[in-house]
């Protein structure tokens, strides 16, 4: 079935859904780069035995094909992202047009 043959209810949760998609692929996104660093200050605050961290350290250790990989990565899951908001709120929109033409 296509999504231009649903009714308005159908339409909007599909919406809904895929805004939900899109926000949770940000949220992973911002995730990323928060609770990683995060986690590895306090790995190393807990393990007294271990040698002494820098994140400064680790980031200039990573090649530049990682940064690319990383970065195109980082990239594409925005676009993603991005597309499954718009698509969603496309989708509302569409609903609320198709109810508002039913009850005029």
């Amino acid at each position: 079935m296509k999504t231009s043959e649903y009714n308005a209810k159908a339409r909007e949760a599909l919406g809904k859904t895929f805004v939900d998609i899109g926000v949770s692929i940000f949220k992973g996104v911002i995730s990323l780069f928060t609770v990683v660093p995060i986690a590895l200050i306090l790995k190393s605050w807990w393990d007294k035995d271990s040698k002494s961290f820098s994140i400064m350290d680790l980031i200039s250790s990573i090649t530049l094909g990682t940064y690319v990989v990383l970065l195109i990565f980082v990239i594409i899951a925005m676009y993603i992202g991005a597309w499954f908001r718009d698509e969603g709120l496309k989708h509302i929109h569409e609903a609320e047009e198709i109810e508002k033409k039913t009850t005029e």
